[in-house]
């Protein structure tokens, strides 16, 4: 009687977090890289990126323990699978065996990128592009969580300027919050607040002067998807207009056109689409 009510709830649980994690899983698939849904407080169903990612690791881990007691409950019905008709115990059955192969045709096809497995990757890969496209990069590594004065410093801002903005703007800020809590304070989302105070953007700034590119102002970027983003992208980041960073790149010996990502000008120029962008963002090429 126990092992009944037992077995039936094991399925049950196996069946309900069986939806949950296709539920978690599909927003996973759309949603936006971290670096994106961080900047633009990125929510679907009153979920943000933290709260998917966290419930899809946990419900995991629920639906992993009741299949284990799911198969230790019916074992003798798994065992069964396995048997011909005179009962004699054979592994590879043609249902098992065929299991076996359709699973591993997925992962393997997947890992290896074979069609029709790479279009759904490429799938994935096309909207994600998309949606950096539309929304845009952040500045840098988790520009939300730095303080106003550090954003600026960091991104070559006169201080006054971003005060003068924002209070004529009416907008309620302090130096201590990060960059997020002042966004959703004033009832918008770090991308938008970051965009409302570009023109506070230095526009000549010392690195671009006489002193050398200091490439470790980039080194957060690294892995951040830089190379994906258009010289569009990378010159709207850095305050100038794709025009002014055509020129730059063309003044350091780099022939692109505003629509080329990063990566195309980096394997023109022989250089890293990070290089790039401290060309566009400094107008010097880095030694």
């Amino acid at each position: 009687m126990i092992k009944q009510v037992l077995r039936k709830t094991t399925s049950m649980t196996a069946l309900f977090s069986f939806i949950w994690l296709s539920f978690t899983g599909i927003i996973l698939y759309i949603m936006p890289p971290g670096r994106i849904a961080y900047w633009v407080d990125w929510h679907i169903f009153g979920l943000n990126k933290d709260n998917i990612g966290q419930t899809h690791t946990v419900v995991s881990m629920l639906f992993l323990i009741s299949m284990v007691l799911h198969v230790w409950l019916n074992f003798g019905a798994i065992v069964s699978y396995m048997q011909n008709r005179r009962r004699k115990l054979i592994v590879f059955t043609p249902e098992t065996t065929a299991g076996l192969i359709l699973s591993c045709l997925v992962f393997f096809g997947t890992l290896y990128g074979v069609a029709p497995f790479s279009t759904i990757t490429n799938a994935l890969s096309d909207y994600k592009d998309d949606y950096e496209y539309t929304v845009g990069n952040p500045p840098y590594g988790h520009a939300e969580l730095s303080s106003l004065p550090v954003l600026a410093d960091r991104m070559h801002m006169d201080m006054g300027k971003i005060e003068q903005i924002m209070q004529e703007k009416g907008f309620t800020f302090d130096n201590e919050s990060s960059f997020k809590d002042i966004a959703a304070q004033n009832g918008m989302n770090p991308s938008e607040l970051y965009k409302i105070i570009l023109p506070a953007r230095q526009k000549n700034k010392p690195s671009a002067e006489d002193k050398a590119v200091d490439m470790s102002k980039y080194e957060h970027l690294q892995g951040s998807g830089m190379g994906m983003k258009t010289i569009a992208q990378a010159a709207e980041s850095c305050g100038i207009t794709p025009e002014e960073a055509v020129v730059r790149l063309a003044e350091n010996s780099v022939e692109v056109s505003e629509t080329d990502t990063l990566r195309d000008a980096a394997e023109k120029a022989s250089l890293t689409p990070i290089e790039i962008y401290a060309i566009i963002d400094t107008g010097k090429k880095p030694q």
